[in-house]
């Protein structure tokens, strides 16, 4: 309750940083309603384990990247891609979170657009971040579709009853526990350098990966608090999505009822978690601070 009263007074205080939430909740929300769509369609074409499906994709796209016209043509659309997003989101982000930064900061509005001031100020810095952070998940994404592979042959085998079940468990829940902290790591250095960035001008990533570790267990539960309220909702919402697909009584006015609610859904949430994360930062910064100072 805490973080959500501190989330409503940072917002009351700078409500333009729901444009933000809501334009990035816009953009999860309609990924999230083509993936269903895609999904829905290929499960109506369904053959084999999940497995097969997965070995499938994973062949599929080996087999187009190692096309040396085709990958030079791919590695050439997604530089674009990545660029192209890290100057968008640069301009958002160097705005959006200096106004953030000085409702967290308790300071008061100044003559002139802080949205401005932030665009003149950290614009550089936000496109050098984003590029960093869309590279390292990538990185971080192949690294867990490698990850999985050695689970999913064992529990494929396991149900196929070529090999003990409980192998195929024990693996699953290593592969789980392993990839699970390997996240919360990686996700809470990335969203702690933006904030480290609007305070410090060089080794913000240095400090926000010394008040992370420094703060891991306390900040994991919350991070964890977030992850299952929007898991549960998406599970609500695709659940939802696909009962009505099933029974065939989906229209355009539902679609778009249902779209809509995502998305106020997630820009509620998502607007609570970045404020959450920049005053937090705040916090154990100042106590780091403190703490040093006295010693």
């Amino acid at each position: 309750m805490e973080i959500v009263n501190k989330a409503v007074h940072l917002i009351a205080k700078r409500p333009s940083v729901l444009f933000l939430t809501a334009l990035l909740s816009t953009v999860v929300c309609v990924f999230e309603y083509l993936f269903m769509t895609l999904f829905y369609g290929l499960t109506m074409f369904k053959t084999g384990s999940p497995f097969d499906d997965y070995v499938n994709i994973i062949q599929f796209v080996i087999n187009t990247v190692i096309v040396p016209e085709t990958a030079v043509k791919i590695i050439l659309v997604l530089v674009i891609a990545v660029v192209a997003v890290s100057f968008i989101l640069g301009l958002i982000f160097s705005g959006c979170f200096n106004i953030l930064y000085n409702a967290v900061e308790g300071r008061d509005k100044k003559s002139g657009s802080e949205f401005v001031q932030g665009v003149r100020k950290y614009f550089l810095r936000m496109i050098s971040l984003n590029l960093w952070t869309i590279c390292s998940s990538v990185i971080f994404i192949i690294y867990v579709l490698i990850a999985v592979i050695p689970a999913a042959i064992v529990l494929d085998n396991s149900m196929g009853g070529t090999m003990n079940p409980l192998a195929g468990i024990f693996l699953s829940i290593i592969t789980a526990v392993v990839l699970f902290f390997s996240f919360t790591f990686f996700r809470q250095y990335i969203v702690f350098w933006y904030p480290s960035a609007m305070i410090h001008d060089k080794n913000h990533f240095k400090m926000a990966k010394k008040i992370s570790d420094r703060n891991f267990w306390s900040l994991l539960s919350k991070f964890v608090a977030f992850d299952i309220t929007l898991i549960l909702f998406d599970i609500l919402y695709i659940i939802a999505n696909f009962t009505l697909a099933n029974t065939q009584i989906v229209s355009g006015t539902i679609n778009t009822i249902l779209i809509i609610v995502n998305i106020v859904f997630k820009t509620i949430v998502f607007a609570i978690l970045i404020c959450f994360v920049f005053s937090s930062f705040k916090k154990c910064s100042d106590d780091y601070k403190h703490k040093k100072a006295i010693r």
